[in-house]
This record gives structure tokens, C-alpha cells and sequence, in this order.
């Protein structure tokens, strides 16, 4: 007897960005290049987060700041080296400037330690000018550290700092995301109709976009003597498989189904089947998990990512009937 499993890993292709980092980013070529392999995204809210008590340390060559999220009472200690291949950085006698965007820019700060801040920039001072090196909000800094690209040094638990409310799903599988949000009438109205949850905010600094791309779609099949050795082979050479378009197609089904976010028109409620998803494929399992420290919350519960390597709650599709949420 023939088995036909499918392992879908979902990661974050850019780190999330705030409406209002979305609106500063969304014609830059750089980062519309960085988020090209993502094709499914998330509308979601949470807190605002700030950058507090940001010192630089000239001695240590390095920046210390904390991380912090209203009605959150975690708070994050962290050391940031200047010295890192990803910033260009190789020696402490490199002139390093740095610039704050703050919250609420009706209040000057001219003495450490600076604080309000919702991002902050590093430049190279040269004779012949300042170079651009590098961004980070609070998220952005996250993310790149946990996947990895760089080096910090943190305290605290960063997982109550990823908690996301849900209000949408949806793909780009025709366009880029930066550029399927431009005029998205969905993403208009979540900005317009959900209230701040921080006292004295704007929406555009709460409501984030996350972006997912796929570490790995993993086929697994195994057959039986009754199975025809040209679709064996077929198989064995990935022939059979599904396009990743399709894959997005269903994982944006699967998704919606399993949460039912408030601003999805359509809810799919006869998922798995569908025309353009994954259901003529006729697999007995299909699973998709999320693999960074995250965690989606919605009306009936929440998805927890990351909680190993191996990822975190999982939604599978048994036999293309049944949609079920595994828990870690």
C-alpha cells in the first residue's frame, strides 16, 4: 500500500514590519529584494515595543539598550557589538555613527540614556561621507538574531515580546508582498477600524505584517507492489510533486481554516477540497509548522512556533478530509 506524505516548514522571510515601517520600506528595492521568496503573509497586532535606556559604550565598542512593550513586564538587557562582518565592521577604530527614530519626536534628547525609540540606524562616518550599514526595530533586531545574522546579547524572555494577534491571511503569489499591500483594501481597513491597544498610539505602530517563506517542503511516499514502476520513478525524481505556487495556495487554505481570521472574506470551510490547492494530489498527511518563536493568537486559541528546532504546533490535513491542530 502506497503512503504519500507532505512536511511544509514555515519561516519568516524578513522580519515583521510595523505599517508605518511598511510605508517607509515599501518602494526600497533592497528590501522588496529580501522578501521576494515570501508568498503567504500575515496581518496581526501587538504592543508597541520600544528601544529604552540606549547607552552607547564607546569602552566596549558595542551599544547597550533594553526592549520593551507596554502592559509587557518583561524587560530585555541587551548588548549589540559594533565588530560583525554583517555591518562591515571589522575594527574598533572604524568611526561608527548611529541614528534614533523615535516614537514621539516632540521630545528631544540630547543626553544618554535615550529612550522612546522605535528604531534606530547605523552608519560608517568616512571623509568622504556617512555610509548606510544597517536598520533595526526592536522585531527586526529579534529576528535576525534568533536566525542567526547576528551576534547580541540578550536577557529575558524574547518569546512574550513575539505575540501576535491575528486579523488576516492572505498570499502573493502573482506579485511581491510590499507590493500586493499597496492600496490592499483588507490592510486599509484593519489600519482604520481596530483600536490601539497601547495608550496613546496609532494603529500604524501595532499592526505588523509577517512574512512566511519555505524552509522545506519535504515529499515523503512510499509504494506497494500494486504501484506502476513509470509513476515510482517519476516520483523518485520529484516529477509528481506540486508547484510551490500550489503549496502556498493550500498552506493559505489550511491557515484561514484553522484560525478564521475576522478580516478573511472567505473562510474556506470545505478545505481541504478545493481547485488550485492540494487536494487532487491525494495525500494522506499534510503538515505545515511554524519554525521561529512565535506565537499567533485568534478567537479559539493560538499556533506556539519554534518551540525546538524541529518547530512548534503543527495544522495537518489527514486522508483530505480532516484539519486538525497538533499541539507541541
Amino acid at each position: 500500500m502506497s503512503y504519500k506524505n507532505l512536511i511544509n516548514e514555515l519561516e519568516l522571510a524578513y522580519a515583521p514590519l510595523t505599517a508605518f515601517e511598511y510605508a517607509t520600506v515599501k518602494d526600497d528595492e533592497g528590501t522588496e529584494k529580501a522578501i521576494e521568496s515570501a508568498s503567504l503573509y500575515i496581518i496581526a497586532q501587538r504592543p508597541v515595543i520600544t528601544f529604552e535606556n540606549v547607552i552607547p559604550d564607546t569602552k566596549e565598542f558595542q551599544l547597550n539598550f533594553d526592549i520593551c512593550q507596554q502592559g509587557n513586564p518583561t524587560v530585555l538587557n541587551c548588548k549589540l557589538p559594533f565588530v560583525q562582518s554583517i555591518f562591515g565592521i571589522t575594527d574598533e577604530d572604524d568611526k561608527i555613527g548611529i541614528a534614533f527614530n523615535y516614537l514621539d519626536k516632540s521630545i528631544i534628547q540630547n543626553h544618554v540614556p535615550f529612550s522612546n525609540i522605535h528604531s534606530f540606524s547605523l552608519v560608517k562616518l568616512k571623509e568622504e561621507g556617512k555610509k548606510f550599514l544597517f536598520w533595526f526595530s526592536p522585531e527586526k533586531l529579534l529576528q535576525n538574531w534568533w536566525a542567526g545574522y547576528i551576534q547580541c546579547e540578550i536577557v529575558g524572555d524574547y518569546k512574550s515580546f513575539t505575540k501576535y494577534k491575528v486579523h488576516y491571511v492572505g498570499k502573493a503569489t502573482k506579485q511581491g508582498i510590499l507590493q500586493r499591500l499597496k492600496g490592499h483594501s483588507t490592510f486599509q481597513d484593519i489600519l482604520s477600524l481596530e483600536k490601539p491597544v497601547t495608550p496613546k498610539q496609532i494603529p500604524a505602530n501595532e499592526i505588523v505584517i509577517l512574512p512566511f517563506k519555505f524552509r522545506e517542503n519535504l515529499h515523503i511516499e512510499t509504494f506497494g507492489d500494486e504501484d506502476d514502476p513509470k509513476s515510482m520513478a517519476a516520483t523518485v525524481m520529484g516529477k509528481n510533486n506540486p508547484k510551490q505556487e500550489t503549496i502556498f495556495l493550500d498552506a493559505e487554505k489550511a491557515i484561514i481554516s484553522a484560525i478564521k481570521p475576522n478580516y478573511n472574506k472567505e473562510l474556506f470551510n470545505s478545505y481541504p477540497k478545493s481547485m488550485d490547492g492540494l487536494f487532487s494530489h491525494n495525500y494522506n498527511q499534510i503538515s505545515y509548522t511554524f519554525l521561529d518563536p512565535i506565537t499567533l493568537i485568534y478567537n479559539e486559541g493560538e499556533i506556539a512556533g519554534g518551540l525546538s528546532s524541529m518547530g512548534g504546533d503543527t495544522i495537518i490535513v489527514k486522508n483530505n478530509s480532516e484539519l486538525l491542530l497538533k499541539k507541541y
